[in-house]
């Protein structure tokens, strides 16, 4: 049965795996990041993983302040565990799609004055 908690996982270390290029830290591979979900189910009924790449992205962004933090406090290296709620992130991508700049939706043509 497919598993968008498993498959965000495989996108977050599929993005880890190619830290030099993306630019991260090398510290990045030994990051304990959790994906979780309340259902595990797909929330776009879409052909995209949407859900899954965002939590991913949220997963690397999660990560990469633990790691900040470490060097902050300095608890054991790597003790900091990131879980990442696939709902948030999934709520965090749609947001772009319902907001509305002075009462325009991103489908309006008026919004275009108010976009750099």
């Amino acid at each position: 049965m497919y598993s968008p908690s498993e498959d965000a996982r495989q996108i977050f270390n599929l993005l880890c795996q190619d830290y030099e290029r993306l630019g991260l830290p090398v510290e990045i591979l030994t990051s304990q990041v959790i994906f979780q979900s309340n259902s595990d189910t797909v929330y776009y009924p879409i052909p995209f993983k949407v859900t899954e790449t965002l939590a991913a992205l949220k997963g690397i962004e999660g990560a990469l302040v633990a790691l900040i933090a470490d060097l902050q406090s300095v608890p054991t290296p790597h003790e900091r565990k990131t879980t990442i709620s696939l709902e948030k992130a999934t709520l965090f991508g749609f947001q772009a799609l319902v907001a509305k700049i002075n009462g325009y939706s991103r489908s309006d043509p008026e919004v275009k004055q108010y976009l750099k």
